[in-house]
């Protein structure tokens, strides 16, 4: 296809670097990295921002952008101006406010404008699953929205024997510990001593900043390549996620696409992912989630799991689903 796409993105994580790999199959495709960090230079972006659109808007016949929030209403406005499609990805810290732990864009009331009015404006809102597609409606009732799912690029499996469980959480701040229920699933590990618990993308200093006392049997292990990961999703047998707030988690699909058994926490899109399979528990009772754990640790990894996310979140159904929304709208103006 000769058409143009414009890519805005804040940070290249692996769920935006498969839609820009996605994208590019089909379009040419420029990139656009809004650059959020520092808060203070906020202003400058959005400026910055401002005069690029103004020159180069007309190149495109698409923008296509991860997440609501400051750095999408800008793209939209213009887009709606000038007859273009807005294609804005909803991920799900876009459409929370957890008073709490200072946690979403809806938190602080000018992001949640910005947030709010890039919703409503955008042509098209695709939500990664189910439940962030109903608070979308439910925020803008008339707005176009659709459901496509996160997309899994499923790897060959290696059995193992191992009872290892493992997690994997990017955790960097004390909100993202809380939020993520590391405190959790360290709570867990300390009531399984026996067994071992690793902990992938979360260094072992955010737990003293945290004030939480790590079990002796969890293995805190920095962020690492995203490739590096197969090597530990082989070798374990339980999946963990004890999240408070989860969109999706893409983690727990690539786990489940290695046959690993989930324990989730049953907090948004999870169950979703994990359908029929695995266990779903209530995080703030942690006797039933080690129960469940025991359980989960006495069943065969099963290749049913890794069907599960081949029929519906592999990288291909994404792909397939996104082309035809474009198309289909393509055709329909």
């Amino acid at each position: 296809m000769d058409e143009r796409v414009l890519f805005v993105y804040t940070h290249p994580s692996t769920f935006v670097k498969g839609d820009l790999a996605i994208l590019k199959r089909s379009f040419r495709v420029d990139e656009y990295h809004f650059k959020n960090n520092p808060k203070h230079l906020l202003p400058i972006s959005l400026a910055k921002q401002l005069l690029f659109l103004l020159l180069n808007i007309w190149r495109y016949r698409h923008v296509y952008i991860w997440f609501a929030d400051y750095h999408s209403l800008l793209p939209v406005l213009f887009c709606k101006i000038t007859g273009r499609d807005s294609w804005l990805v909803i991920g799900g810290y876009d459409v929370v406010r957890d008073r709490k732990f200072k946690y979403g864009s809806f938190y602080k009331p000018l992001r949640a404008c910005f947030t709010i009015n890039s919703i409503k404006r955008s042509s098209a809102n695709l939500c990664v699953s189910k439940n962030v597609l109903r608070v979308v409606k439910s925020i803008s009732p008339k707005s176009q929205s659709y459901l496509l799912y996160n997309g899994v690029e499923l790897s060959p499996t290696a059995d193992t024997n191992s009872r290892e469980i493992l997690c994997v959480a990017l955790v960097k701040t004390v909100q993202a510990f809380f939020i993520k229920g590391i405190d959790r699933y360290n709570n867990l590990a300390a009531l399984l001593p026996d067994l071992t618990f690793n902990l992938v993308g979360c260094s072992g200093e955010i737990f003293e900043i945290a004030g939480v006392k790590k079990s002796k049997n969890l293995n805190a292990i920095p962020p690492i390549n995203h490739k590096d990961l197969a090597a530990y999703y082989a070798r374990a047998h339980v999946y963990c996620q004890l999240s408070r707030r989860e969109s999706f988690s893409l983690s727990l699909a690539e786990a489940m696409s290695f046959g690993l058994i989930p324990v989730i926490s049953n907090t948004g899109g999870m169950p979703e992912v994990t359908g029929e399979f695995g266990y779903v528990t209530d995080a703030n009772n942690l006797i039933s989630v080690s129960e469940a754990v025991s359980n989960a640790l006495k069943k065969e990894k099963s290749p049913l799991h890794r069907e599960r996310i081949a029929q519906i979140f592999s990288i291909e159904k994404r792909e397939e689903r996104l082309i035809s929304l474009i198309t289909k709208k393509r055709t329909n103006k």
